[in-house]
């Protein structure tokens, strides 16, 4: 017999349905197993002495998907407009046990400490556009920090890693991801950085048709946080 979807499974599983339901999006999707429950493996420190101080909250207990990966790519099919998207959603057990990103040379200690706590919840395997949102195994911390990672971050003096922490918990950053189905972009709403700068030209485009676009397409969606958060950055 199989387990009946949680609340957060559901929604994550609609959001998906609807991009393949609507024939503005050329979809490819994979949704693999269910396992078992984020809460399966809490204390952390059965697992891992290292993790005996990190918590794992009833909030994010929850709201964890059981799916050992779910995955989406997408893009609109017509010639007119583009706007894409894409995601890549492991188990968050299997994100957590995974390797820390890699630095650069130019790592500071502070940046080399920080990249040692993260773990890659979210990515673009298959455009490879660099982008990838991380969870901070930080001990005593009721709420886990989300990061969010991207090329067009990167400073040689500043951000030498392309860094920063996103204004979302992990439950928060699945809800936004149902809005903007993994629109390329989307995690620089949340994050504190103006996007005027040349550089993120791209992203600027792919988020101004997403919003001009979703709230027709999906009307049960609520976008104007989103566009509000746009326009604050332009």
């Amino acid at each position: 017999m199989t387990d009946p979807l949680t609340q957060s499974e559901t929604l994550q599983t609609e959001s998906i349905r609807e991009l393949a339901r609507s024939p503005l999006f050329d979809v490819t999707c994979r949704q693999e197993d269910i396992t078992f429950p984020l809460a399966t493996f809490d204390p952390l420190s059965d697992e891992s002495p290292e993790w005996a101080d990190v918590m794992l909250s009833d909030e994010l207990k929850e709201c964890a998907l059981r799916f050992v990966h779910l995955s989406c790519e997408w893009s609109l099919a017509s010639q007119d407009r583009k706007c894409t998207g894409e995601f890549s959603l492991p188990h968050l057990y299997l994100a957590i046990t995974g390797d820390p990103p890699r630095h650069n040379d130019l790592a500071m200690d502070s940046e080399r400490a920080l990249l040692a706590d993260l773990r890659m919840i979210d990515s673009a395997p298959h455009r490879a556009t660099g982008e990838a949102a991380f969870i901070r195994l930080e001990p005593h911390k009721e709420t886990l920090e989300i990061w969010y990672q991207d090329r067009y971050l990167f400073d040689e003096q500043i951000n030498t890693q392309g860094f920063l922490r996103m204004e979302l918990n992990y439950c928060q950053y699945l809800d936004t991801l149902r809005l903007t189905k993994g629109a390329f972009g989307w995690q620089m709403l949340f994050v504190d950085a103006s996007l005027r700068d040349g550089g993120f030209r791209a992203h600027v485009e792919n988020l101004t048709t997403m919003l001009e676009t979703f709230p027709a397409v999906f009307p049960q969606y609520d976008y104007t946080s989103l566009t509000n958060r746009l326009e604050a950055r332009l």
